[in-house]
């Protein structure tokens, strides 16, 4: 019982991490850039959604899809004021520079908002706090709801990408920008896109994790990590591999808190990029990329 409460609580992390990890993905195929940014982008999405549910007393539903629509209006806003006027540069160190410096200053902004309400804020559970049975496992019925939502929400995702038109450009873009740009595609707009969608996720990531946890302007990147930590296990050029290993690395936190030390829940991200980064460089799922010369 023991374990399939430990299995449960795991899938549950693993599926907010799977959803951080696709938002890391999906910009990284088609920039070839890491946004160091995407965890103060899932803060702030939290923060948002406490705003309108808990100031203003709109329902979660409302609270979710003004989260997520601030959050993708504030991340296009950020691509053509800070990312857009860097792409002429080959080098990519002054774009991973914008987006470290950009992480700190979403954070200051976060502190300065609502850094006077408390440390910490906490977000009204959803449902009953009462745990459920299911099979003579006890769980939570707040996990429930956030791994059948976040499970929702990648399918939406995965018949997005594959049937809808926005889906295939952004598709054919990470495969390929000079052929798209070849054949029509307006590169600019469909990285512009990609920006969006990939902080929405984690907004919707970010919506469903808040009653679980505490809200605060420094969570955004040890989030971060644990996400990054799973689309390089799963492959950073991999969408089925981000889902995969976020999964994953939920399932191996919880197994090795419960049975070894509770502490290895706080470095097993890092173990896994360690691990990863020598022995499958390209992750369980992630294809090798040719050098162009």
């Amino acid at each position: 019982m023991y374990f399939t409460y430990l299995a449960a609580t795991g899938l549950t992390t693993g599926a907010i991490y799977a959803l951080i990890a696709l938002g890391i993905v999906i910009v990284y195929r088609a920039t070839n850039v890491v946004n160091f940014a995407h965890g103060e982008m899932f803060m702030l999405a939290g923060f948002l959604a406490w705003t309108a549910h808990v100031t203003f007393k709109l329902s979660y539903l409302a609270a979710l899809l003004i989260s997520v629509a601030l959050t993708f209006a504030i991340s296009i806003a950020i691509y053509h004021a800070a990312y857009r006027p860097l792409m002429k540069y080959k080098d990519l160190n002054p774009i991973l520079l914008m987006m470290i410096g950009l992480s700190f200053v979403l954070r200051g902004v976060a502190r300065e908002l609502w850094g006077g309400k408390g440390d910490y804020l906490t977000f009204p559970p959803l449902v009953s706090p009462e745990p459920i049975q299911f099979g003579g496992v006890m769980v939570m019925s707040q996990q429930v709801v956030v791994l059948g939502a976040a499970v929702a929400v990648m399918i939406l995702f995965l018949l997005l990408l594959r049937y809808t038109r926005a889906g295939k450009f952004m598709q054919a873009t990470a495969d390929n920008a000079k052929a798209a740009r070849l054949v029509g595609l307006r590169i600019d707009r469909v990285y512009m896109y990609t920006f969006g969608i990939g902080a929405a996720v984690a907004a919707v990531s970010a919506v469903l994790m808040a009653p679980l946890i505490l809200l605060n302007p420094d969570m955004g990147f040890s989030l971060f990590i644990k996400g990054f930590a799973a689309a390089v296990l799963g492959g950073l050029n991999s969408i089925p591999g981000a889902i995969a290993g976020g999964l994953i690395l939920g399932l191996t936190e919880q197994l090795a808190a419960g049975y070894v030390d509770p502490g290895l829940q706080e470095v097993a991200a890092f173990v896994v990029i360690f691990l990863v980064m020598i022995f499958i460089p390209s992750g369980l799922f992630g294809q090798k990329r040719t050098r162009e010369v």
